[in-house]
């Protein structure tokens, strides 16, 4: 099988293993200030599929050095996060450093979009990630929109960035840990851990549920106390309120390794082969020479790195922070 890895990664110890890499920031939380480097306006934008759904947003401009020629970059959180995972602010510090302005959203039911939504985030929703770019790209201070989605988030990004941009003028995205077969990945976090990472997944999404305005029977509601798998949430949840037969089909319509050759914008694949949460087999299962012949998609894969981890030796910001914004520069 052909080694898909082509770029270099140095861990910083004692984060040495895939499992070290992907704990670290709970390990060793780091709040990252954005106030220091940055003003903050908050957004609130509507969903446009007759929801009544809204969606909160920051928009942060750097107090020094802006530049009129880049992109405002939306950030996106991964399953079970939000605007203030680790991950998703020491992106926007890195961002900001660079002079770039940047936009956090917290998907539909999570964090300070759940008092406006009535219905849950998932893989697919790259409609609600379009509406948010729309609403961004009318922002002054900004050329154009540029997207760097985390995770699950790195799902619906490349899902987005493969479908019509409607007239969008999107300059580049960037995928970091992206659990690009839907299906496959949920079978290996069955496997992983004894389970463990997909239990903390599962809990997660049943507090989201929890405190989110989505419309539950009392069957529902406890069916959902009993679930113990995210295909058994998807099954019960995901699947029967966004109109598919079952996770099965949520899967085969979502995932993203099938809107990787429709891509026509700069777009970088960012992904860890010892990634304990998404295995390795859809990376690998591409052929990137062609991909990257017929599309501006590039990878950078690594051979170690985590899940959402890379925490380089000798920086302050993990490794995929600086891959972002030289390609962002590049794009």
């Amino acid at each position: 099988m052909t080694d898909i890895i082509n770029a270099g990664f140095t861990p910083a110890p004692p984060w040495l293993t895939g499992n070290l890499q992907t704990v670290a920031d709970r390990i060793r939380p780091r709040r990252h200030d954005l106030d220091a480097v940055s003003t903050e306006q908050r957004l609130l934008v509507a969903m446009d599929d007759g929801s009544g759904d809204a969606l909160a947003v920051r928009i942060h401009r750097p107090r020094i050095g802006p530049r009129t020629d880049r992109p405002v970059v939306l950030v996106v959180h991964g399953l079970g996060g939000s605007i203030d995972s680790t991950y998703v602010r020491a992106t926007t510090l890195g961002l900001l450093r660079a002079g770039y302005p940047v936009a956090r959203v917290d998907l539909r039911g999570v964090g300070d979009s759940s008092e406006h939504c009535r219905m849950l985030y998932h893989g697919g929703r790259s409609g609600d990630l379009r509406a948010v770019l729309r609403a961004l790209a009318g922002q002054s201070g900004a050329d154009g929109v540029a997207i760097v989605g985390f995770s699950l988030g790195g799902n619906v990004t490349l899902k987005l960035l493969g479908e019509p941009l409607e007239g969008l003028a999107v300059r580049a995205g960037v995928a970091v840990s992206s659990p690009i077969d839907l299906s496959v990945g949920n079978e290996h976090l069955q496997r992983r851990m004894f389970g463990l990472y997909e239990k903390f997944l599962v809990s997660k999404l049943k507090s989201d549920t929890a405190h989110s305005g989505l419309a539950l029977t009392d069957a529902e509601r406890a069916a959902i106390a009993r679930v113990g798998t995210l295909t058994e949430f998807d099954d019960l949840i995901t699947a029967k309120h966004n109109g598919w037969r079952d996770a099965a089909e949520y899967y085969a319509v979502n995932s993203s390794a099938q809107f990787l050759p429709r891509i026509t914008v700069p777009t970088l694949v960012v992904h860890a082969l010892d990634d304990p949460m998404i295995p390795a087999g859809p990376y690998r299962a591409i052929d990137w020479a062609q991909l990257e012949a017929d599309t501006p998609v590039r990878r950078a894969i690594t051979r170690t790195g985590g899940h959402v981890g890379f925490h380089e030796r000798g920086a302050d910001l993990p490794w995929y922070v600086a891959r972002t914004v030289r390609f962002l520069d590049a794009a």
